[in-house]
This record gives C-alpha cells, sequence and structure tokens, in this order.
C-alpha cells in the first residue's frame, strides 16, 4: 500500500468540532449558505496546505483496506520485528507505518486510519474525527456493497451467474527459519512469485496423489501453493517437506548449515525437472535440457552462443549450450583517490571500487574475448597447433524467466581464501535484452547457427492459459526480449556469516521477505538493495 507523504502546518490546539452532514434535502434545497466545514483545527491545516496529497493518501489507503486478500493493513511494526494481526490496525495518513495500537509513532505524524472502517483518529484531538470531505471518500457511491447489504433476488442473482474463485488468497506469505534455511526461502518465495510456475501448480500440473517418489521437492512446492493460495494466513509457513526433499536430492546442500542461494535455485531446478519428466514419460518431456519442455525447460531454459574465431586461419566454432541463469562478473575496476588524515595532517591512498550497471555487466558478459596462443586456451583443428582466436557469447535463445547471478562471492585458489566483491550494482525495473542476443551481434549469421534447434523460447503460453492447456504448451518465443523485474535476492553481510532476505513484486506493489516477516516496500528501496540474484519475466509472449 502506497501513501503520499503530508505534513500539515501548526493548528490551534482548540476542542474539535462535530459537523453533522446534511440530508439529502437539505443539499438539494439548502436554507443557509454553504459554508466549509472540517473535521477539527488539525485537519483543516492539512486540508489547506496539502489537499491534494492528503486525498490521495486516504484514497489509496482506502483501496488497500477494502481491496479483496490485501494484508498489508494487517502487517505491523513492534519494536525491531514485524507481526501479523487480525485485529484492527491504525495506518498512518502521512507515511506507510502500520501501528496496532493508537499510538503516534512520530510527533509530526498526526493522523492514523482505522483499518476496519477507515475513520479516521486524530492524536492531537485523541479521538476519532468526522471530516466531510474524507466520509465522502470514505461512504461513495462507488463504494462496493457487502453481502449482507444485498437482497434476496440479489443474491440469487449473482448465485446463478458467478463461481467461487478458487485460489482467493494473495500468496504473502513468510517462512519460517528452520536451521540456516533463509537461502531455501529467498528461492522458494521467487518460485511462489513466477508467474509461469504459479500457473503450472495451482492448475494442477503436479499432483501429489499421483505422485510416487519418495521426499519429491516437487509435491513439497505444490503443498506450498495450496497452503498459500488456498486461504489468508499471516503466520510464517514451515517448509518441512520442501527442505527434506532438498537434503534427499541436493547431495552438500544437506545439514543445517548456511547455504548458496544461486547454487539451491540450480538444485531446486534440477530436482523439479526430474519430477516432472518423471510425470510426462512418453509424453513431451525430453532429457536433452536443450529439447525439453518440462516446466521448469519452458520458464527458465535459454540458449547461449558461444563463437571462437582463430585470428590466424579465420577458422569459426560455434556451439550452443542450454543455460537456466546468467553469472555476471561484477568487480570493477579500482579507483585510487587520496583521503585527508586529519589528525596527523596528511593524506593516505585508498582504493575504491565504483557502481556499476547491469547493462555494463551484461556487455562486458559479451563482448569478445582475446584468448592467448601462449595461454594454450584455444588449439585450432585446422592450423594444427594453439592460436590467439576471438571468443564471444550471445544470447542464442531467450526463456520468459532470466535469473540473473551477480558474482559476489570470490574464490582465490592461490590465497586459499574467499571474499565477498561488494560492488554497488544498479538495476532497472525494465531491461532490453536485445543488444546481448545472437541476432543483435551476427543478424546474417543467427539464422544458419540454429540447426536443428526450436526457434524461439520454450515458454508456456501464458498466465492466463487454461489448466489443460499447460502441461501441453508448444514452445513460444517472447514477441520482444523486454524484461521486467519480478524477485530480487539480496546477501546481506559477510561471506561467512551473512543473511538472505528477498523481494518480489505482486501487481504493482513490491514486498519484502524476511524469513517469515512479509513487510510492504517501496521501489527504491528494491532498487538500492544489494542484489544477489535478479529474476526478470517477460514482459510478453508471442500468440
Amino acid at each position: 500500500m502506497a501513501t503520499a507523504t503530508v505534513t500539515p502546518t501548526s493548528a490551534s490546539t482548540e476542542s474539535p468540532k462535530l459537523i453533522k452532514k446534511a440530508s439529502l434535502s437539505e443539499t438539494k434545497n439548502p436554507t443557509t449558505p454553504t459554508l466549509t466545514s472540517f473535521g477539527c483545527q488539525h485537519i483543516k491545516g492539512l486540508l489547506q496546505t496539502n489537499r491534494d496529497k492528503a486525498v490521495d493518501g486516504y484514497t489509496k489507503i482506502l483501496k488497500s483496506i477494502r481491496q479483496d486478500g490485501n494484508a498489508s493493513a494487517q502487517i505491523y511494526k513492534s519494536g525491531d520485528s514485524t507481526k501479523a494481526t487480525s485485529d484492527v490496525t491504525y495506518l498512518c495518513l502521512q507515511c506507510t507505518n502500520v501501528s496496532k495500537a493508537r499510538e503516534r509513532h512520530r510527533k509530526e505524524h498526526i493522523f492514523s486510519v482505522e483499518s476496519k472502517n477507515a475513520f479516521i483518529f486524530c492524536h492531537e484531538c485523541k479521538d476519532f474525527v468526522y471530516d466531510p470531505t474524507f466520509e465522502e471518500i470514505r461512504s461513495g457511491n462507488n463504494r462496493k456493497r457487502k453481502a449482507s447489504a444485498l437482497t434476496g433476488d440479489e443474491k440469487r442473482l449473482i448465485s446463478a451467474n458467478s463461481t467461487a474463485t478458487p485460489c482467493a488468497a494473495t500468496g504473502l506469505r513468510g517462512l519460517y527459519n528452520m536451521g540456516q534455511t533463509c537461502f531455501m526461502s529467498v528461492i522458494l518465495q521467487s518460485l511462489i512469485h513466477n508467474p509461469f510456475i504459479r500457473t503450472f501448480y495451482l492448475s494442477e500440473g503436479h499432483r501429489k496423489e499421483d505422485c510416487e517418489r519418495q521426499a519429491c521437492t516437487s509435491c513439497a512446492l505444490d503443498d506450498i501453493f495450496r497452503e498459500f493460495f488456498r486461504e489468508e494466513k499471516h503466520e510464517g509457513y514451515g517448509a518441512v517437506d520442501m527442505l527434506q526433499g532438498c537434503w534427499k536430492d541436493g547431495g552438500s546442500l544437506a545439514g543445517y548449515s548456511q547455504q548458496d542461494a544461486h547454487e539451491f535455485l540450480g538444485s531446486i531446478l534440477n530436482s523439479l525437472h526430474a519430477a516432472t519428466i518423471e510425470d510426462d514419460e512418453g509424453k513431451h518431456s525430453h532429457k536433452d535440457a536443450k529439447h525439453c519442455q518440462c516446466i521448469i525447460h519452458q520458464t527458465f531454459g535459454g540458449l547461449l552462443k558461444s563463437t571462437v574465431t582463430c585470428s590466424s586461419c579465420k577458422t569459426t566454432t560455434t556451439a550452443l549450450d542450454p543455460f537456466i541463469d546468467l553469472s555476471l562478473d561484477i568487480r570493477s575496476v579500482p579507483v585510487t583517490k587520496k583521503k585527508k588524515l586529519s589528525l596527523i595532517n596528511g593524506t593516505s591512498t585508498v582504493k575504491e571500487f565504483g557502481p556499476m550497471d547491469l547493462t555494463e555487466c551484461l556487455g562486458r558478459f559479451t563482448s569478445t574475448e582475446t584468448l592467448s596462443a601462449e595461454a594454450g586456451s584455444y588449439n585450432c583443428r585446422t592450423c594444427s597447433s594453439p592460436q590467439e582466436a576471438k571468443k564471444k557469447f550471445s544470447l542464442s535463445r531467450l526463456p520468459p524467466v532470466v535469473p540473473i547471478h551477480l558474482k559476489r562471492f570470490s574464490h582465490s585458489k592461490s590465497l586459499k581464501e574467499s571474499s565477498k566483491v561488494e560492488t554497488k550494482i544498479r538495476f532497472p525495473t525494465s531491461l532490453d535484452l536485445s543488444p546481448y542476443t545472437t541476432s543483435s551481434s551476427a543478424k546474417s549469421k543467427a539464422t544458419a547457427a540454429s540447426d536443428d534447434i526450436p526457434n524461439g523460447s520454450a515458454a508456456i503460453n501464458n498466465t492466463d492459459a487454461k489448466p489443460d492447456e499447460i502441461g501441453s504448451a508448444l514452445p513460444r518465443p517472447p514477441t520482444r526480449p523486454v524484461y521486467e523485474l519480478s524477485s530480487v535476492v539480496v546477501h546481506k553481510g559477510k561471506i561467512d556469516s551473512g543473511h538472505y532476505v528477498s523481494y518480489s513484486r505482486q501487481g504493482d506493489e513490491w514486498f519484502r521477505f524476511d524469513d517469515s516477516m512479509v513487510v510492504q516496500a517501496d521501489e527504491k528501496e528494491v532498487l538500492g538493495a544489494e542484489a544477489y540474484m535478479l529474476f526478470y519475466v517477460v514482459r510478453e509472449l508471442s500468440g
């Protein structure tokens, strides 16, 4: 829920006056001149100086309160933690703060909106106030009527022409930390908020009742979707079955030590792929990642083209390799700066690493690299000897969802130590991957190099596809390779003692997931995060 920040000017502390709302007849035939009235002097000061922002903020709060399945009004701060409640809460009219009690959280913020009926509470007056401006918005003619207010004929008409929504819950729910399992929680949240994965499981793409696998991760994920979207719950969920399935399939992921979220993504996708091809054995799935049409490869499976050209004989070797994510180097060139030391009146030389744009990292990934003949990196078959060569990567086939892994953990074999790369990466909400595709770098050769690989992306139809069409959807390429940011995984702290949190977008709103805590966040907070992984979802799919 977004609210505008507004600050009223100081007002006198005289007693508030309760203004009676005029009746309909009085409105049509006023007997006295119309006077501008306010709920109290404090609201008067607010409306006279920041009327538009105040009205806009109250309208957004009202919309959030009345939106079915929106849990943001029930999530409040308690000390340093965030909790959820089914009781009445109080939403600040001047910022995004939510409180369980009628207490002012900041001196200059003096108005709160009660979450049940959207009544305004003035902290200066220490009472609810009735203001004609806000009351008109609250009880406007466009307000939806509750079912209890409908007549018998209206109820029968609605019943005969409507069906119950099977997934009324929003899916906004945290995951309990079961012993340093935050690495698992952030990846699961990205899958829960992935529109293709969500559509597959909510349309019974995998049925636990029909599965005979032991400790099946796909069954565990099916349970999670059922729990998250069957009914609205605010307490965390313990993904015990998922943890057990990952221990069974993950090898090094077993145990209670902290693990790498990127490594877990690869492990869980491989495990889900294995479960899916067993479900669809004899249908359309294929164990070869280049051609597999299981839900995992339809969603994440892309092809990376590698072109190596010998500098001597100009022989070109081309290879197409499958990928489910892109790992990008984020080490920036250090800048030497002089820093003044005030205590000794001197200077010291320090190295600072400047920020980088995500597009710069992608450009570096797809730029031409020189392979040295002395290092023996390339052995030309035509020349029958080591030669200098030019190597270049390009994106030959794009999937509907592109996970981008930013290499924050650096491992030195010579020094036998690991460190965290702290480079700030600026990433956009919308990302155009056109400059990094094969067609962009070599349009004339793109068709000839495709061989027997199906054209386009192995994508499922779309989020509005009918349930019986999901499993048999044919590969469909993106209309344009423009992607929208869907989830962000953040690693906080040092390499050996850190913690993972994530952000996911639902509609136009962002939420921060910190184990079992779910808190609404603004876009500025998301874009300012120290990202470790980014999940981009294609904007359009071809028909």
